[in-house]
């Protein structure tokens, strides 16, 4: 009854999470009230005579009395849930504050991040110090975004504890939706950040330290160790990598060193998992207990007076409390932390307490402290693994009970704890393939090569490397200790790098529905019975479902054609029966680019395995940025592009100085008018440029960052004509290239030219192609301003339907012969916390 109890309030939690509006808490509460009511009522009627003389009555009755225990605990979790995210959706920032400049005194309350050109740490909006109440309007928890200072303040330290005074610029949260992406927005709702602000100014320090709450002094002393290991790791190649492994901060950790730990399925180890919290209090508690054994007090030892096993079991406690909150206090170290603590209060009272009951109640601990916990792919794969560790593991110390030798024992354990590497690899892969779209083929070799490693070796070390970085006067142990980690670590990942790119290391699969993973779990629990149950093979192959899934096949002449949201950025995805088209890959910020974090994984989750035509319409950034990206992802055969693509590449390689050579399509072509193709009873045509050569592409590539030549004039223009409707994308042409196309094209659904410049879109252009709908990619709150309020005008007078993917996210328009269906991620992904109004 406990376990289900447990389930009943994550489960009620989980559920607030899935909802487009909140209800009112009062009602849910009431609701409570109402089931609490007839609980009582029930049980009063449970001690009736005419119930007592008749025992089928009598369990019916239990078993309705049951069932009111669960329907009370889980309206009071909705209660509760409910209440939380109103409380926080309440502190929101209101549209008079926001994109201009509000002049605020806020205390940095978590650990600075370097993000290259900026410094990004979260704040407390404090009172102002005349009127003693914060700004109306602007919420209390913010994420702040303070470029690098100039020269003349370069010396300046940001800590956590500070309080400032300064100007900001605030933005409503705000993250690209696209089908089966990542949400941006529900992360920041979970770390409670109710909006941006960009500092504009100089800043003034008005205290330089405050310690006024738990998260600012843990924040600080975070702070203060990673400073004190970077003295020691700062030129190692994977010293962010052992500063991860020590103090849970991974945001230093290189773009290309995931790409490694994905593609082998290593993120457990080099994030704080479970075994660094569990070693940690294995080690106080067990020093604990050798000390209090020997300690005495007036001549008798004080375990007479306290047994020294409790004594071991608080410091193993509150070794792991510590350790979890220097580590960041993320979804593995609570989850880890409670069942700790749930193990140890059993022990306390002596009460038999089973593993799943463990987990059980610890999943609800964690998901009462925290609702949007949940919203967290860590938080279900983290109790999964641990939920098939216990159930194999238990199994596993059966079969190795019994009189055995050392040696046998210890080739027992290894053996062993292979197998549940294996088990647990190959029970998560569900799991995986349906949040990711992606598993690892080499993940049980590479787990194999980096667990031992990892967890007996590197990770020990990074921890010791940690508390002696902190001792003045053993500076140098501290160095030989990080040197020896990261040597261990650096060989260790030489076989992993080359497991990561080798061909075949991962494997894709489509974006399945939720009963292929239901199916595939079933199968899961199955094969994982004890030895001796006939046909155990039989659920490994309910897996298949899972790992084969495809979506359902357009039929002949019918497309689909889905705009991306990348922000300010172009990024198209069209598919036919049997091939699939890019047209644009989005823009590039730093390192990051939408190739790799938006295009590729929209690919993967369609079933796309390669593409059949890229095409780049202009080499500006926000158009051709995300090219290396999905080179490296998704092959090509056939690309097109109004310039030199290999001068681009080439260009690319050198500035952002790649480690690898970036993959080159199998072939490529200039776009020109008249070039035209058929798939699978749809034709695309190209309908500008008129004339091009490689000659003037290379010169684009060349100048375009000097503004001599305009890009724009050159887009590729492509038509898309099936056997029911078209579209049209016309990349950023402006007005004179419109003119040029005018008596030439119709389309049912086009693209708006130029993100809806003011310099495109004229009415007689728009008049002419007569498109039902427009789609306009553009960032929120862009610099551009764009679309053009006039532009947009001028579309929705002709009754077009005009969809913006900073307010609609992803635009997905579908042609077949029931007719034209269009529809947007904001529609069909719409949770209480997307304001997108």
């Amino acid at each position: 009854m406990g376990r289900l109890i447990a389930l009943s309030i994550v489960a009620a939690c989980v559920y607030v999470q899935t909802l487009a509006h909140l209800p009112q808490w009062l009602d849910v509460l009431g609701l409570c009230l109402i089931v609490c009511s007839a609980w009582i009522f029930l049980y009063s009627c449970s001690g009736f005579t005419v119930i007592e003389k008749y025992s089928f009555a009598k369990q019916s009755v239990q078993y309705l009395n049951r069932a009111m225990i669960l329907a009370l605990v889980l309206t009071a979790s909705l209660a509760w849930s409910t209440w939380r995210a109103q409380l926080r959706m309440s502190d929101q920032l209101s549209p008079e504050h926001e994109n201009v400049v509000s002049r605020i005194q806020f205390e940095i309350t978590g650990m600075v991040q370097d993000q290259g050109d900026s410094f990004r740490f979260e704040a407390e909006v404090l009172p102002h110090s005349q009127t003693g109440e914060r700004l109306k309007g602007i919420p209390r928890h913010i994420q702040v975004v303070w470029r690098k200072p100039d020269a003349e303040h370069a010396s300046l330290v940001i800590l956590p504890g500070q309080i400032w005074r300064a100007a900001l610029i605030f933005r409503q949260p705000r993250g690209a939706l696209n089908p089966h992406g990542f949400d941006y927005e529900a992360h920041l709702l979970s770390r409670n950040i109710r909006a941006i602000g960009r500092v504009r100014g100089n800043p003034v320090l008005v205290t330089e330290i405050r310690m006024a709450s738990l998260q600012v002094m843990v924040s600080r002393a975070r702070q203060y160790l990673r400073q004190a290991m970077r003295k020691h790791v700062a030129d190692m190649t994977f010293g962010a990598v052992l500063i991860a492994l020590a103090i849970g901060d991974q945001d230093s950790v290189l773009a290309e060193h995931w790409e490694i730990f994905n593609k082998t399925g290593i993120t457990h180890l080099v994030s704080i998992s479970g075994s660094h919290v569990t070693m940690l209090a294995a080690f106080g508690g067990i020093s604990m207990l050798w000390l209090w054994k020997r300690l005495r007090w007036r001549g008798r030892a004080l375990a007479e007076h306290i047994p020294a096993k409790i004594v071991a079991g608080i410091a193993a406690l509150s070794v792991a409390w510590l350790y979890c909150l220097l580590a960041g206090w993320g979804v593995p170290a609570r989850r880890t932390f409670f069942m700790l603590l749930v193990s140890g209060l059993a022990m306390l009272v002596r009460l038999p307490i089973s593993a799943s009951s463990v987990l059980c109640l610890a999943a609800a601990v964690v998901t009462i402290i925290d609702p949007w916990s949940p919203l967290a792919t860590g938080f279900w794969l983290s109790f999964g693994a641990v939920a098939v560790l216990f159930y194999v593991g238990s199994q596993a110390q059966l079969n190795a009970e019994g009189t055995l030798t050392f040696r046998v024992r210890w080739w027992i354990i290894f053996k062993e704890s292979a197998r549940l590497q294996w088990l647990i690899t190959l029970a998560m892969l569900p799991a995986l393939a349906y949040l990711f779209q992606q598993v690892s083929v080499t993940s049980p070799i590479a787990n194999a090569v980096a667990i031992p490693v990892i967890t007996f070796i590197v990770t020990p070390l990074a921890l010791l490397m940690a508390l002696t970085a902190l001792i003045p006067g053993v500076e140098v142990l501290a160095g030989w200790i990080a040197w020896f980690a990261h040597w261990a670590l650096d060989w260790t990942m030489v076989p992993v790098t080359w497991l990561a790119f080798v061909p075949g290391s991962s494997m894709s699969v489509a974006a399945m529905p939720v009963w292929c993973l239901l199916l595939s779990l079933i199968g899961i629990v199955w094969a994982l019975q004890p030895p001796g149950i006939p046909e155990r093979w039989v659920g490994w192959t309910l897996l298949l479902p899972a790992l084969t899934w495809q979506p359902q096949t357009l039929s002949a002449g019918a497309w689909q054609l889905t705009a991306l949201d990348v922000g300010q950025g172009g990024a198209i995805i069209v598919r036919t029966q049997r091939h699939s088209l890019v047209f644009d890959v989005g823009p590039r910020l730093g390192v990051s680019d939408a190739g790799q974090r938006v295009v590729s994984p929209a690919l993967r989750a369609l079933g796309v395995r390669h593409i059949n035509a890229l095409i780049i319409s202009h080499p500006d950034i926000d158009h051709a940025g995300g090219l290396p990206g999905l080179l490296r992802e998704m092959p090509v055969s056939l690309a097109y592009a109004s310039f030199n693509l290999e001068h681009l590449l080439n260009h690319t390689q050198s500035v952002l100085k790649l480690p690898a050579p970036i993959v080159r399509p199998d072939e490529v072509l200039m776009c020109q008018a008249g070039v035209s193709w058929i798939w699978d009873g749809v034709t695309f045509t190209f309908l500008h440029p008129v004339t091009n050569t490689k000659d003037e592409g290379a010169s684009m590539v060349k100048h375009m960052s000097k503004k001599k030549v305009k890009t724009n004039a050159h887009s590729c223009v492509l038509h898309i004509q099936g056997k029911h409707h078209s579209a049209l994308l016309p990349g950023d042409i402006g007005n004179r290239q419109e003119k040029e196309l005018l008596g030439h094209v119709r389309a049912d659904v086009a693209l708006v030219a130029h993100h809806g410049s003011a310099t495109s879109s004229s009415e007689s252009f728009i008049s002419q192609l007569g498109a039902r709908h427009a789609i306009a990619q553009v960032g929120y709150l862009n610099r551009f301003s764009h679309p053009a309020p006039q532009v947009e005008q001028r579309w929705k007078a002709l009754q077009t339907i005009f969809w913006r993917t900073d307010r609609d996210g992803a635009v997905t328009a579908e042609s077949s012969n029931t007719g034209l269906t269009i529809f947007s991620q904001a529609q069909e992904r719409k949770r209480y916390w997307h304001d997108r109004n």
